[in-house]
């Protein structure tokens, strides 16, 4: 960061995978004054942080959250991954469309000057070739991300409403990240993608360990700490108005890759994979590219998978 980020900064969903990452990196950015809001989960010492318990699902809980904020980040909402969905397809997506709704209008109601929407890469529509910014409405969301996809490409138009349209907010940064990972994730068996499942099973020593399809299916890794420079970056420039950018690690990895690194990291040699090829396995590949934001912002991902995978695994061992 080039400059200290003066607050107050409120963070919506300040203790999910990527909430936590953000509310820490403001705190070594020296930012502030900071809010971070928590609803189920218990808040974490964060010493500088005043946290504050708010049901974003309802609209009074949002505005109260944001009331007095000057920058927000809204990274609340329910994750909605394949097992998520294929269990019920429209809670997760419809949870998050609620939350989302009720922190912008909270956000325009207040005047925030600037906010960063954390969104999602689900809406690309499918084909070949790395996705640009442009390409979100060239079609619709593979079928499986259908509804989650259209989900947040109308939150992204609720926010360019707002600040192109209406100037109700200053300044609206969507961040589409690939897929995210990393210490405090969530490795529910019933809710986790694919990082944290295997990361779980490879730690309890489940054998076999289960690969829907045969592995070759290549998925974009991007640890949160890099989401949260990301998000840091947004914060801190000075353009009004609305832009979208992808937030994208350098490369991607096969889902076999990634067991198998972690087999290795976790030194579970006698590890037994089957691939089940009679189990739907989504795309071959969603390959986005990073560069706008880089050209804009100067930002790199800094955490190589490896060293990546590796902490996470380390930090799942002490948590659990």
């Amino acid at each position: 960061m080039t400059k200290r980020l003066a607050g107050p900064i409120t963070v919506l969903g300040g203790t999910g995978l990527i909430g936590r990452h953000i509310v820490e990196a403001l705190r070594q950015a020296g930012a502030g004054p900071i809010v971070a809001t928590h609803h189920r989960r218990t808040p974490f010492d964060a010493p500088g942080v005043r946290w504050c318990r708010a049901d974003l699902a309802a609209p009074e809980g949002a505005q109260e959250a944001l009331k007095g904020a000057r920058l927000a980040v809204i990274c609340a909402g329910h994750l909605s991954t394949a097992a998520e969905l294929k269990r019920d397809p429209v809670a997760s997506v419809m949870a998050t469309l609620r939350i989302g709704l009720n922190a912008l209008e909270a956000a325009a109601l207040e005047r925030i000057e600037r906010v960063v929407l954390v969104s999602s890469t689900t809406g690309y529509p499918a084909g070949a070739g790395a996705k640009t910014e442009d390409a979100l409405f060239a079609g619709d969301p593979p079928d499986p991300w259908f509804g989650v996809g259209w989900t947040h490409r109308f939150l992204e138009k609720q926010l360019e409403w707002y600040c192109a349209r209406l100037n109700l907010i200053g300044a609206g940064i969507v961040l589409r990240p690939t897929l995210v990972y990393g210490p405090h994730d969530d490795f529910d068996p019933a809710s986790a993608h694919f990082v944290p499942s295997f990361i779980r099973r490879v730690v309890e020593r489940e054998r076999p360990i289960e690969i829907w399809g045969d592995g070759s299916q290549t998925r974009n890794l991007i640890h949160a700490s890099d989401v949260a420079s990301a998000i840091l970056a947004g914060l801190s420039g000075a353009e009004e108005g609305f832009s979208a950018f992808n937030v994208a690690a350098e490369r991607s990895a096969s889902v076999n890759d990634v067991l198998q690194l972690l087999i290795e990291l976790d030194g579970f040699e006698d590890a037994e994979v089957v691939r089940r090829l009679d189990q739907a396995t989504g795309a071959a590949a969603l390959d986005v590219s990073a560069r706008a934001f880089t050209e804009r912002y100067g930002w790199c991902p800094a955490m190589p998978l490896r060293d990546g995978l590796a902490g996470t695994l380390a930090w799942y061992r002490s948590a659990r």
